[in-house]
């Protein structure tokens, strides 16, 4: 039994969450069935290092386009009201970030600037409309510093969220050498 493998199946779960993956989701990217995560999530144990390398690459893929894809987000492109829905669903293509979080973002980076705003982008993001209370261009200013300061608190959202899975791997950085070593430390800890 590889000690560090152990550890590693039981953060599963924890890091499926913080990327908001299904389990289904989670297969998928790693390539294997929906009931081998489940078997992995309820049994740590099972965890083998070439599916410990799959998840681990997945993951360090996923959580970093996110980041990059963020970062070419270009806030002149939304700069206006008409471009909300427009930005609310770049957001949420690129970062797969719940909505719910992405309006939380826009609430704490815009606070009082905008009455309302994480209900207008939940509503846009759950329905794809703009609530009619909240359609006047008077109450919702809506201009490109507005839409920098929501990239740049999704980006800190991504980046706390990297942080939370760097823990979960027990690692210092999401390197695949650090990774291996890891996994061996973990088989020489049994031979000891």
């Amino acid at each position: 039994m590889n000690n560090y493998l152990l550890i590693l199946g039981t953060s599963i779960s924890d890091i499926r969450k913080i990327l908001n993956f299904t389990q289904e989701d989670l297969a998928y990217k790693v390539g294997v069935s929906r009931p081998t995560i489940v078997k992995l999530e309820q049994d740590p144990s099972r965890l083998t290092k070439t599916l410990a390398l799959a998840f681990f690459t997945t993951v360090s893929y996923e959580i970093n386009i996110r980041i990059e894809d963020v970062k070419k987000l270009d806030p002149k492109e939304y700069n206006n009201l008409d471009k909300l829905k427009k930005f609310i669903n770049e957001i949420k293509k690129t970062t797969s970030l719940p909505i719910g979080t992405v309006a939380t973002a826009a609430t704490l980076s815009l606070g009082g600037l905008i009455p309302g705003i994480g209900a207008v982008i939940t509503s846009i993001g759950t329905t794809g409309v703009i609530p009619e209370k909240k359609k006047s261009t008077e109450e919702i200013k809506w201009d490109e510093e507005k839409v920098r300061k929501i990239i740049e608190e999704v980006q800190k959202k991504l980046i706390e969220d990297k942080n939370k899975i760097v823990n979960c791997f027990q690692l210092s950085a999401l390197q695949i050498d650090q990774f291996v070593e890891k996994i061996e430390e973990g088989e020489n800890t049994n031979e000891e």
